[in-house]
């Protein structure tokens, strides 16, 4: 179904899609030993609970999740745990491929909590790209109102086929899987976007649609071009509404999910199977059977590319992800993580490398391109010079790093390197400022604290003494419980805005940079929340004094014996 709607900018950059769609989905050879790194989602990375030597099941939990954001991680094999190090684990294979599998459930018929708690025990993050935990992104209807759940089937950028040959296969559970988050999000209306590049996958979507039930399912097949795929160009796009600026999707009353996600949320629920492989696609000129792949996590990269037929001689290098967003490979001793929807291995010809960098020929096309409508010349220039409250000014963190400017770039500047460099110093910036301002709101409660302690011992001596002398206790002057309970309320007020400050910071850091550290961010969280708790006790514990050391009132009189 067309659509009137439309976001700015935009590039037309080469498909290369071709290659990888040809073949059908295959499941890869079971690999002999795994490595799955502990960090493969967005906040801290999982604690091993694991021991070498250990026996494990595919599906076993062999780490847990640490902090508020971070995500349970299984065993993608049966064998051995050989190896835990600070960052990761080592399995070796038995050969066997025996399941540990979770209880199977009817999502149908189950409870919101129960659905939840599944899917966080599944250890089921974003398969997109960001890898944030899903389970946190299904209960987002407990601060915002959800009226829509878009499927996001775009795929636009070049080389990947993941999505594409998912929903080719797995069409229908893929739609059971949005109803299943429908449900737990809260929304009315499921839409997919889909560009018109997949015709195989939109007639399988076509077939499935009138078996998706309970939601109805809206089908928009919209234009090719890059980034439709952006969570705001295709909200834009398919229901003209527009994020705003510093804002999330469901500010807007959206969320946003892949096809991959999607069908992993089902598997999960459906039949009790945690996250322990993906689909991947591998392409590229160097290899000579391109294709998707079912890929088990933590596969060797080097392996499962040999097993597709890698040219040596002709390889340049290996992106992991797409040409334009994707980061090249410093070694194929790495490992298959959830976050790895594609492999390109390149040739020198087909990928060459950015010639020199040339000065700013101030042209103007890479504001005609940016699809968030920012102004690049100006960001470049600030970034470089470090002008950092012109960057936020100008709107720094609304820039989704597509590459678009940089790909129009007739100087081939790298502009997206700027922003990205600039956003991490910004980011390190808030947290120190953070800190600082964690550091005054202790100091203020400490000397709160110090001189509610000093009232105490004060009222304490007094009383001694006025008992030596059996004299009636000395009344303490007027003023000096106001002033110790003043502190005390202006402690308390401080180590409230303190949780609450806390709070939005570590979710917009980690909404706006899901490979960001968030351990200082989520330690500073739960100091302030300790502080605030001992504030709120101290100052119902003075309440209660002052309350008790107040003269009893004047008995009134009776009228009669006056």
């Amino acid at each position: 179904m067309p659509t009137a709607f439309d976001f700015p900018g935009g590039i037309y950059p080469p498909e290369r899609k071709r290659r990888s769609q040809q073949s059908a989905l295959l499941e890869a050879p079971l690999p002999r030993q795994v490595i799955l790194p502990l960090h493969q989602h967005s906040g801290q990375p999982s604690t091993p609970c694991v021991n070498e030597g250990d026996a494990v099941k595919v599906g076993s939990i062999i780490a847990r999740q640490e902090g508020m954001i971070s995500s349970h991680l299984h065993a993608s094999i049966s064998g051995v745990v050989a190896k835990i190090s600070a960052t990761q684990i080592t399995i070796d294979s038995d050969g066997r491929d025996d399941w540990q599998r979770l209880p199977a459930m009817n999502w149908q018929l189950s409870e919101p909590p129960a659905l939840l708690e599944r899917l966080n025990d599944s250890g089921i993050v974003g398969l997109g790209g960001a890898g944030f935990p899903t389970h946190i992104k299904a209960r987002v209807m407990e601060q915002h109102s959800i009226h829509t759940l878009v499927i996001n089937a775009a795929e636009c950028e070049p080389y990947i086929t993941a999505d594409d040959l998912t929903l080719r296969h797995y069409a229908g559970d893929v739609l059971e899987g949005a109803q299943l988050i429908a449900k737990l999000c809260g929304a009315r209306h499921i839409v997919i976007g889909i560009e018109d590049n997949k015709p195989e996958a939109i007639e399988a979507l076509r077939e499935a649609l009138p078996l998706s039930q309970p939601l109805i399912v809206q089908l928009n097949v919209i234009p090719t071009r890059y980034p439709s795929g952006g969570e705001r160009q295709l909200i834009r796009k398919l229901l003209n509404l527009n994020v705003p600026s510093g804002g999330l999707p469901a500010d807007v009353g959206v969320v946003c999910h892949n096809p991959g996600t999607l069908l992993a949320c089902l598997q999960a629920v459906r039949d009790g199977q945690p996250l322990i492989s993906r689909v991947v696609t591998l392409t590229g000129d160097a290899i000579t059977c391109p294709g998707n792949r079912w890929v088990r996590l933590g596969t060797s990269i080097q392996e499962l590319l040999e097993q597709v037929g890698l040219n040596r001689a002709q390889l340049s290098h290996v992106i992991q992800g797409g040409p334009m967003m994707g980061s090249p490979l410093l070694t194929l001793a790495t490992p298959v993580t959830k976050l790895t929807n594609c492999l390109i291995a390149a040739t020198f010809d087909e990928l060459p490398q950015a010639p020199a960098e040339l000065p700013c020929i101030r042209c103007g096309e890479c504001e005609s391109v940016c699809p968030v409508a920012l102004l690049p010349q100006q960001l470049h220039w600030y970034a470089r010079a470090k002008d950092d409250a012109r960057m936020e000014r100008y709107h720094l963190f609304d820039c989704i790093e597509c590459g678009a400017c940089s790909y129009v770039c007739p100087s081939h500047i790298p502009l997206v390197d700027d922003y990205r460099d600039a956003k991490n110093r910004l980011r390190h910036q808030r947290i120190e400022t953070l800190k600082a301002e964690h550091a005054k709101h202790r100091f203020e409660f400490r000397q709160a604290r110090i001189a509610r302690e000093e009232a105490e011992k004060q009222a304490r001596r007094e009383a001694r003494q006025s008992q030596n002398r059996r004299t009636p206790p000395a009344t303490a002057p007027a003023n000096s419980g106001e002033v110790d309970l003043r502190g005390l309320r202006i402690a308390h007020a401080a180590a409230k805005a303190s949780v609450k400050k806390a709070e939005k910071t570590l979710a917009r850091v980690a909404q706006e940079d899901p490979k960001q550290s968030l351990e200082d961010l989520e330690i500073q969280l739960a100091t302030a929340q300790e502080n605030f708790r001992a504030a709120d006790l101290q100052l119902a514990q003075a309440r209660k004094q002052q309350a008790a050391e107040a003269p009893a009132p004047a008995p009134a009189q009776n009228k009669e014996s006056l």
